[in-house]
């Protein structure tokens, strides 16, 4: 029974007793009414007594917000004159029907101080003694309080949703005894489920991802446990009907009762919040960070081996540190790039551009560049980085690059090599020096030749024709999972 309810079983039964009251008053000599009214007067309800013609006869103290005047001035006038005027027009309604029994109205008026309340209004015969009636007992109970405690809740359930819907909270409510399981609109709209379809605990068992069964068994039977009654939030997968699967964020409380056996959890009540992607933000850190270190271990592999090769015994300081700066500004003009794009990807356009910069006085001087946009991933971004790097070095030095007539033709096609997809790069110098095969491989012809084939699953050919070096490059897009057409 609800609290209004119960109030208003009360009412009736008060008014039984003014009316039995009333009965015995009239059997009564005057001298013993005065205790009587007195406890009509202490009474909480407001009651007044009025008689056939209509006029007061008697107000309890909780009326007097109801009068226009002073309780004195109430006594032998008409009831209606003495009333408020926003309750006269109710008060001649009920009064006129008092004659044929009780009659109960809820209403909303404004008091002597002009406050509005809220009263249940309860009008009945005034009975002086069997089948006679002499006017009618008003009995009215005030329940501002409880619209305002309704008023109150609801705003504390408004803002409680405004809150949780902002921070991305469902709520959930599961009765142990029952087995019902309440879920919020924002939890089901989390777990995927229909806003109009209850749900139940095999519903949501069902859509925990099997590999965390354990942990959301395990935390519940901890916080339902007497002895526990644990309260930690912890991470859970769910595979939603969609087949999304998604990280969640719950925390969950049990509620509990004292029995003769001892407390016993009756509720398990709690939040969730979706964090998929800051799950996915913290994996992508992690990625980082072990991509980060093992870029770093091969970056200074790459400096070492430069290094190593680059300084060679009989050589001039000079000429060492020339070709060591050289190497390592290559190096890092790679990483420039791939740096503006987050190492996930250059263009190759890009790399070519990079590493044959320093030798082109201007756009279409001494370089023929053509070639689809093609997309590599960083360890062949640094890879063809560096091999072009030697072969514009090498052309500076040797090649077409080291006369004003020499040119340099760069291209690179996507062919088709037994049903998948194969990049085909070709070096081609034009108008330089007469060329004659080297004697023994450098630091570049081993970098072309071997370090293409590590990093990149490519095979490169050098081809040293009379009127200029050519340099043939082949990667399989399946060997060099890095590569993809843009």
């Amino acid at each position: 029974m609800s609290e209004l309810d119960e109030l208003r079983a009360s009412n009736a039964a008060l008014q039984a007793r003014v009316r039995a009251l009333e009965a015995a008053l009239a059997a009564k000599p005057l001298m013993e009414r005065a205790p009587l009214f007195a406890l009509l007067r202490a009474m909480p309800l407001q009651i007044a007594v009025i008689d056939r013609q209509g006029v007061c006869v008697f107000v309890s103290a909780n009326f007097r917000p109801w009068l226009a005047e002073d309780e004195a001035t109430a006594h032998g006038h008409p009831f209606l004159d003495v009333l408020v005027p926003s309750l006269r027009p109710i008060a001649a309604e009920l009064l006129a029907l008092a004659a044929t029994g009780v009659h109960q109205r809820d209403l909303t008026a404004g008091d002597r101080e002009g406050q509005v309340r809220d009263l249940q209004v309860t009008v009945s015969p005034r009975q002086i003694g069997p089948g006679q009636i002499d006017g009618a007992v008003w009995i009215a109970q005030d329940l501002t309080h409880h619209r305002l405690a309704d008023e109150a809740l609801r705003l504390s359930e408004r803002r409680l949703s405004l809150a949780t819907e902002a921070a991305g909270l469902g709520v959930w409510d599961w009765d142990l005894a029952t087995g019902a399981v309440i879920y919020s609109d924002q939890a089901k709209a989390i777990f995927g489920f229909p806003m109009d379809q209850p749900v139940s605990f095999e519903m949501v068992r069902d859509l925990v991802h099997p590999e965390d069964q354990t942990i959301t068994e395990a935390m519940a039977r901890r916080a339902t446990d007497p002895d526990l009654r644990e309260k930690v939030s912890y991470d859970c997968r769910i595979v939603r009907p969609d087949g999304a699967e998604r990280w969640l964020l719950a925390h969950g409380e049990a509620l509990f009762e004292d029995t003769p056996e001892g407390p016993r959890a009756v509720r398990y009540v709690g939040a969730i919040q979706d964090i998929t992607e800051r799950a996915r933000a913290a994996e992508r850190r992690q990625f980082l960070i072990n991509e980060l270190n093992h870029r770093v271990k091969n970056t200074l592999a790459t400096v070492q081996s430069i290094a190593r090769q680059t300084l060679r015994p009989g050589q001039s300081p000079g000429e060492a540190r020339g070709l060591l700066t050289a190497r390592l500004i290559a190096l890092s003009g790679a990483h420039d790039i791939l740096t503006r794009e987050n190492w996930e990807a250059a263009d190759l356009r890009d790399i070519v551009a990079q590493a044959v910069g320093p030798f082109e006085p201007e756009t279409g001087a001494r370089f023929d560049i053509q070639g689809p946009a093609l997309r590599i991933a960083p360890r062949a971004a640094v890879a063809l980085a560096m091999a072009l790097h030697e072969l514009a070095t090498n052309a500076a030095k040797y090649g077409a690059l080291s006369t004003e007539a020499g040119r340099v033709s760069l291209t690179w096609t996507l062919a088709a090599r037994g049903g998948d997809s194969c990049l085909v790069l070709d070096w081609r110098e034009r108008g330089g020096p007469p060329v004659t095969p080297p004697t023994r491989k450098g630091f570049g012809s081993r970098l072309l030749l071997q370090g293409l084939s590590a990093d990149l699953g490519a095979a490169a050919q050098l081809t040293y024709e009379t009127d200029g070096l050519r340099c043939r490059i082949d990667a399989l897009l399946i060997a060099a999972s890095a590569l993809e057409v843009a």
